[in-house]
C-alpha cells in the first residue's frame, strides 16, 4: 500500500469518468485499495436500485447525492470517486439535451476550488457486460469521445487508460503518483 505524504495536504480527488461499462468502478476500487484511501461509490447505483424508470428530477437528485457523498469524504488527503458531476453532465446532455444550471455551477466550483481534481478516463475497450442500469451498449465509443471533449473543454487534468485491467491500474497509479508530487 502506498502512502499519501505531507505535501499533499491540500487534497486531491481523482474521479474516474467515462462511458458505461468501461471499467470505472473496478479501477476506482483498485486504486483506493492500492493507496489505502476511500473510494466514493457511484450514487446512482443505490438510488436507482429497484426503479423501472427515471426522470430529470431523479438525475438531479443523483447529482446532489454524488456531490454530497464526495464532499463528506473530502477530509482525506487523497480520494477516489467512482464517477462525479462530469458523468452527470454528459448523462444530462445525452438524455435530456442541453445542460442543467446546478450541475454546471457545482462542477465549475469543484474544478476551481481549493481541492485539486484530476480525472481518469477509461476507454471502452473491454467487453460489454449487461446491467439493468446501462443504456448504451452500442454508443460507448461516441460517449467516450464526448467525455474526452468535455474534459478538454473544462481544462481538466486527465489521463486516458486502456488495455487489460493490470495495465490500466499501472498507468493510473503512475498518473496519481505524478499528480500527488505536484
Amino acid at each position: 500500500m502506498a502512502s499519501v505524504d505531507a505535501p499533499n495536504r491540500d487534497g486531491l480527488t481523482v474521479a474516474i469518468v467515462g462511458a458505461e461499462c468501461s471499467g470505472k468502478t473496478t479501477l476506482a476500487e483498485q486504486l483506493a485499495q492500492h493507496f489505502g484511501v476511500p473510494c466514493v461509490q457511484e450514487f446512482s447505483r443505490s438510488y436507482l436500485a429497484g426503479k423501472v424508470s427515471y426522470d430529470a428530477a431523479d438525475v438531479i437528485a443523483i447529482a446532489r447525492g454524488q456531490y454530497a457523498s464526495e464532499t463528506a469524504a473530502n477530509g482525506h488527503a487523497l480520494l477516489f470517486a467512482d464517477t462525479d458531476l462530469v458523468v452527470i453532465k454528459v448523462w444530462w446532455e445525452v438524455r435530456f439535451g442541453g445542460s442543467h444550471p446546478w450541475v454546471d455551477a457545482t462542477l465549475t466550483a469543484q474544478l476551481t476550488g481549493e481541492r485539486r481534481r484530476c480525472y481518469l478516463l477509461p476507454t471502452p475497450d473491454i467487453p460489454w457486460a449487461p446491467d439493468p442500469l446501462r443504456e448504451h451498449p452500442y454508443d460507448r465509443p461516441a460517449l467516450h469521445a464526448r467525455y474526452r471533449k468535455l474534459l478538454e473543454s473544462l481544462g481538466a487534468h486527465y489521463l486516458e487508460v486502456s488495455g487489460p485491467p493490470q495495465q490500466r491500474l499501472e498507468r493510473a497509479t503512475d498518473a496519481v503518483n505524478g499528480w500527488l508530487s505536484r
